[in-house]
């Protein structure tokens, strides 16, 4: 049986003069976390911020993340 996939979404992250936003499908968290690492090697913020536990979404859902300062 295949496991259905979730969405993995990390908030107010990877923070310079704004806050960032992290996302991941997959089939849990550890498995979100490890794409995401190496996907982006090396950073440091998000080496950090990954370890925060994410919103977890596995039905339709929408959001949006104003930018700006």
């Amino acid at each position: 049986m295949t496991k259905k996939l979730k969405l993995f979404v990390w908030e107010n992250v990877l923070a310079d003069y704004t806050s960032g936003v992290m996302f991941a499908l997959a089939k849990d968290v550890e498995s979100a976390r490890k794409m995401l690492l190496e996907k982006y090697p090396g950073s440091w913020s998000l080496e950090r911020d990954i370890l925060l536990e994410p919103k977890v979404y596995s039905e339709p859902f929408s959001f949006a993340v104003w930018g700006g300062s």
